[in-house]
């Protein structure tokens, strides 16, 4: 597909640009399928390129040596995957995996650090998205240790709603406790509760958010901090 087919706005880094660094970028960007399950990053690989979701969602997924692991950030259509490239670091301990499958944006890093290194803007955008990382991560080390399953579940949902435009989440229980660090017993009847309430419906690993609205209200605080945070640091 071509690059002037894309609509870059769909990524919230690629549309705060310079218009001028977005011209430079422009030839080098291209539009990649990422499929669910995909590895992006692993732990102590080195990789080339940064990724700019457009319609896909990635899971930061911190691994323990016992196997067991818990998602620590999500990024979707507001960031770009692999920002610690650009902080001096050549790999990362976390792993990068594709959550939803979608389309992105694929740039070298070697282009990226071209307009970064320079000080400019792009430096300080980077910087402001980095910052959000850091209120998504704190957020959830404070709600797994505070909040109930239940409102980190509903949480999470709305986490991967903002980062998508629709209702369907394809996820299972299985999935969901991986991600939250549980057991998959705790998110079935947690689940099993929102569904009876009439917010959520399941069907063969896929979740339909029925009132969005009830979702929000039996969330904890933190979808709020990190939503409230992106809007204020990610906004023209």
């Amino acid at each position: 597909m071509k690059f002037m087919q894309i609509n870059y706005k769909l990524n919230k880094i690629i549309d705060l640009l310079p218009s001028d660094i977005f011209k430079e970028w422009a030839p080098h960007l291209e539009w990649v399928d990422l499929k669910q399950g995909q590895v992006l990053h692993e732990p102590g690989r080195i990789v080339s390129h940064l990724h700019f979701p457009l319609t896909a969602i990635v899971s930061w997924i911190r691994l323990l040596e016992n196997g067991d692991a818990t998602q620590v950030a999500m990024t979707g259509k507001e960031g770009v995957i692999g920002v610690y490239l650009l902080m001096g670091a050549a790999h990362t301990r976390n792993r990068a995996v594709v959550q939803k499958a979608g389309t992105a944006l694929r740039l070298r890093l070697s282009v990226v650090l071209g307009s970064f290194n320079q000080g400019n803007p792009v430096q300080q955008l980077f910087l402001r998205y980095t910052q959000t990382l850091i209120t998504q991560m704190s957020q959830g080390a404070v709600c797994h240790r505070h909040h109930t399953l239940e409102r980190q579940l509903c949480s999470m949902l709305l986490l991967m709603l903002d980062r998508q435009d629709d209702d369907s989440i394809g996820l299972t229980h299985e999935s969901m406790a991986n991600l939250l660090g549980v057991r998959r017993e705790g998110v079935t009847q947690a689940a099993k509760r929102l569904m009876n309430d009439g917010i959520l419906s399941y069907s063969r690993g896929r979740i339909m958010v029925l009132n969005r609205a009830a979702l929000a209200e039996r969330a904890c605080e933190c979808h709020s901090v990190i939503r409230d945070e992106e809007r204020r640091l990610l906004t023209p």
